[in-house]
C-alpha cells in the first residue's frame, strides 16, 4: 500500500500561463525559495522540459543542509498536463514518488490539479503537506507577477545576471 497527496487551487490566470510559469527558469527562485520558507536558497535550477528530460533543483536550508529535487519528465503537454517522477535527497534518505499536475481551464482560469503518489507511509506523505501549500502559495503569486508584466503598458523589469 502506498500513499498520495492530493492538491488543487483556483488560480486567476489560463493554463498557458501557469504552465509556463510553473516551468520557467526565472521564477524557480520564487518557487522553490518563497517567504514561506526562510532562510532557503535557490543554489540550481536547470530545466530540460521534454518527455524524458530532467529537472534539477538544489535548495539550501537555514542551517546550510542542500536538498536536491530531481524530476524526470514522463508527460508534457502543455498547458494541460504535466508529468515526472520525483526524488528529493534529504536527510541522507531519498524519497521517491510520481507527480502529475493537470492545469484545467475554468472560464479563462485554472484549476491546478496536483497529485503525488507512492509515499510509503502517511508521515512521509504528509510531511510533503506541509510544504505543499505553501509552494501553491509562491505558484500563484508568480503567475500574479507574470500577468502584471504581460499586460499592456506594464514595464517588464531587468533579469538579474
Amino acid at each position: 500500500m502506498t500513499y498520495e497527496l492530493r492538491l488543487q487551487r483556483l488560480l486567476d490566470a489560463p493554463p498557458e500561463v501557469v504552465f509556463d510559469t510553473f516551468v520557467d527558469p526565472d521564477a524557480a527562485e520564487e518557487l522553490f525559495a518563497p517567504p514561506e520558507m526562510p532562510g532557503f536558497r535557490l543554489v540550481e535550477s536547470s530545466i530540460d522540459l521534454q518527455v524524458g528530460g530532467r529537472w534539477t533543483i538544489v535548495q539550501e536550508g537555514p542551517d546550510g543542509e542542500r536538498y536536491r529535487l530531481d524530476y524526470v519528465f514522463t508527460e508534457v503537454d502543455r498547458p494541460r498536463r504535466l508529468a515526472a517522477s520525483f526524488s528529493m535527497r534529504v536527510e541522507g534518505r531519498t524519497d521517491r514518488s510520481e507527480v502529475v499536475l493537470t492545469f484545467e481551464d475554468r472560464d479563462g482560469r485554472t484549476l491546478l490539479s496536483l497529485v503525488q503518489s507512492g509515499f510509503e507511509t502517511e508521515e512521509e506523505r504528509d510531511a510533503y503537506l506541509t510544504g505543499a501549500p505553501g509552494f501553491l502559495d509562491a505558484l500563484e503569486r508568480a503567475v500574479a507577477s507574470r500577468r502584471s508584466r504581460e499586460q499592456p503598458g506594464s514595464v517588464s523589469p531587468k533579469r538579474r545576471e
